[in-house]
This record gives C-alpha cells, sequence and structure tokens, in this order.
C-alpha cells in the first residue's frame, strides 16, 4: 500500500540543497558588501591623494629635499574615515632638474596601500603657474 507525504530520504535532500542556496547567498551578500567598502576606501584615498598632487605641483622645487619623508600638507580629513591611515610625501633624485615625488597613503595597519607619483621639473625663471 502506497502512502501520502515525502520519504526521509527526499527531505534530507531538500533540506541539504536548501542549505546550499543559503550558504551561497549569504556569502555572495558578504563579499558585495566587502567589496564595496573597499570600492568607498579607494575613492576616498585616491581623492586625497589628487588634493595633495595639486599640493605639490605648486610648492616651489626646492621645497623637496632628495630622501626625506613628511606627511601631507592638504590636509588629511578625508582619511578621517579610514582605520588607521598613515601617509607620506617622498621626494627622489631622478635625473639632473627631475625629481620623483611620491605620495603614498596606508590604511588597515598597513594592509592596503595605494601610491601616486609626480614627476617635478626645476623650471628657471620661476613658477609657470
Amino acid at each position: 500500500m502506497r502512502e501520502k507525504g515525502f520519504s526521509l530520504v527526499e527531505v534530507l535532500a531538500a533540506l541539504l540543497i536548501l542549505a546550499f542556496v543559503l550558504t551561497t547567498s549569504l556569502l555572495v551578500f558578504t563579499q558585495r558588501q566587502k567589496r564595496l567598502r573597499d570600492a568607498d576606501e579607494m575613492v576616498v584615498v585616491w581623492q586625497a591623494l589628487a588634493n595633495e598632487a595639486e599640493y605639490v605641483r605648486l610648492a616651489p622645487y626646492s621645497s623637496f629635499t632628495s630622501g626625506t619623508k613628511r606627511e601631507f600638507e592638504s590636509g588629511t580629513t578625508l582619511l578621517k574615515t579610514l582605520h588607521r591611515s598613515e601617509t607620506s610625501v617622498e621626494a627622489i633624485d631622478w635625473k639632473p632638474g627631475l625629481k620623483r615625488v611620491v605620495l603614498t597613503v596606508t590604511w588597515n595597519g598597513g594592509a592596503r596601500r595605494a601610491r601616486l607619483t609626480v614627476v617635478r621639473a626645476a623650471t628657471p625663471g620661476g613658477q609657470f603657474w
């Protein structure tokens, strides 16, 4: 005699499939949140780097001493939302009359980093702008 309903094997298989779908959905959601947070952090960092690049562009060439590091002059209020952020500006002699100015932002205890290099030239007769 055949009874109505599902067998134990069918119920367990359905529960296994349901658990797989729910776990996958949860993992997709958490990865999406992480990637959105990372993207927001990168937007903030690159905006801070762009702001400091303008300061570097307008600063006198003689203000960059090779081999010394300093903090950003443009302010770091944008970076307050990041966890343990640090900034640095380092000038490196590249060629005669040229210096590479490396702007660096590190955050999350050094786990994440973004760099921007600006080439500065010694222009005779003062600034162009």
